[in-house]
């Protein structure tokens, strides 16, 4: 796949992540929806990757939104340095960053377009925080370029529970 095709499925997913937050009569914003490039904060001299999307409906929280399914160990896996950048931002911001996806496995494939609320997990990064079971080396797309030997951490299955509004 192409650059452009993994942010278009990734688009796609965002926005059914929005259409249901709004469904369920949240106040949403999606932060990296038709860019090109991502939406960074900025701390000194450091810049933190900001989540996808926020939920303004109190007590808030962000969520960093992914379509995947489990490995064929029971986990799944994020960047290190995408993870890191957001268990920076709820260090700093001390707010909810949630790690949600959406599982395709249970929805007839990664091209499928079934979308059901019981197909979305979430997992707050705090506790996920130090609690990978593998960290190994893959490839990623990193600021547009596809680069191998980047560090993929891997959490079981079990630390994301379903999601709900």
């Amino acid at each position: 796949m192409t650059l452009d095709d993994d942010r278009m499925l990734g688009s796609y997913w965002e926005q059914e992540f929005v259409k249901m937050a709004i469904q369920a009569g949240k106040m949403v914003t999606s932060l990296q929806l038709n860019h090109t490039k991502s939406i960074i904060a900025f701390k000194n001299i450091r810049t933190l990757t900001l989540p996808d999307i926020v939920l303004w409906t109190f007590p808030g929280e962000y969520h960093e939104v992914k379509h995947k399914s489990p490995t064929r160990y029971g986990s799944f896996g994020l960047e290190k340095y995408r993870f890191d950048a957001l268990l920076d931002f709820a260090n700093e911001t001390r707010q909810k960053v949630m790690y949600t996806i959406h599982d395709h496995s249970l929805s007839g494939g990664r091209e499928s377009k079934d979308n059901l609320i019981s197909h979305w997990f979430t997992a707050n990064v705090m506790d996920l925080n130090n609690k990978w079971v593998r960290l190994s080396y893959g490839s990623s797309w990193v600021a547009g370029v596809k680069k191998d030997g980047i560090p993929i951490c891997y959490w079981k299955k079990e630390l994301w529970r379903p999601f709900v509004f």
